[in-house]
């Protein structure tokens, strides 16, 4: 990367990455800003990271265009180009770079409370309102989901394929606990009730992944128990 001395601009291009620990190290090529600043280029063109962005090491300046569509959706500086403009006036060396946005793809993540959601065409309403032939939606639904609440996320990706670049829908949220006074234990609600509620409490004091993953499992037993012993109607 060092310069030569005949040209009026000297301009670097690097494909790899700007060394950070324990992050680049297993990267095939890896420089480090000393060396940038070593190579007494006005600018350093890199390739290599997808997002854009720009620095100076001394008196060079570099600058990652990034990728021209973004492909992932930690990509938040991805579909751009970088316009660079070398100038010198009055014997003083600039460089001035622009960032313009030529990508189309665009990602969101949405997170829904599940407890403000009606039913499932209430949730494909709020989810189609966003439809955008770019863009790629990844939507979660969170908090306590009330006992009437059935959604099918894959019925909810199905009806919705056609408005997003690309949908994914997670049901992230938990049933709720029992509200109020319980059934006497006496009573098969009663007995179901605390003997589930009991088992759902130690695994969530346990707080381990597994543990954690079969309360939750609980929580969906404890909801469509109490459906099916109010006399409603569940589809499995």
């Amino acid at each position: 990367m060092h310069r030569g001395g005949r040209a009026t601009w000297h301009v670097g291009l690097v494909h790899g990455s700007l060394a950070i620990p324990d992050k680049t190290d297993a990267d095939e090529v890896v420089f480090t800003r000393e060396e940038i600043e070593a190579s007494g280029l006005d600018y350093l063109a890199l390739g290599h990271w997808h997002s854009a962005q720009q620095g100076k090491a001394g008196a060079t300046t570099w600058a990652y265009a990034g990728a021209p569509e973004p492909v992932a959706v930690t990509q938040d500086g991805a579909g751009k180009v970088l316009l660079v403009e070398l100038d010198e006036r009055n014997g003083t060396r600039s460089v001035a770079i622009e960032e313009r946005t030529v990508g189309r793809t665009r990602f969101e993540k949405l997170d829904i409370d599940a407890s403000a959601i009606a039913d499932q065409p209430a949730l494909i309403t709020q989810l189609g309102a966003k439809a955008d032939p770019d863009l790629v939606l990844d939507a979660r639904l969170t908090g306590v989901r009330p006992d009437e609440l059935d959604v099918s996320v894959d019925e909810v990706e199905e009806r919705l394929k056609g408005s997003f670049l690309k949908l994914r829908v997670r049901d992230q949220s938990l049933p709720a606990l029992t509200q109020g006074s319980l059934p006497s234990p006496d009573t098969i609600p009663g007995a179901f009730i605390r003997n589930v509620e009991g088992r759902i409490a130690e695994l969530e004091a346990d707080g381990a992944e597994p543990a954690l993953s079969e309360a939750a499992e609980l929580r969906d037993v404890l909801r469509l128990g109490r459906l099916l012993l109010a006399g409603h109607e569940v589809t499995l």
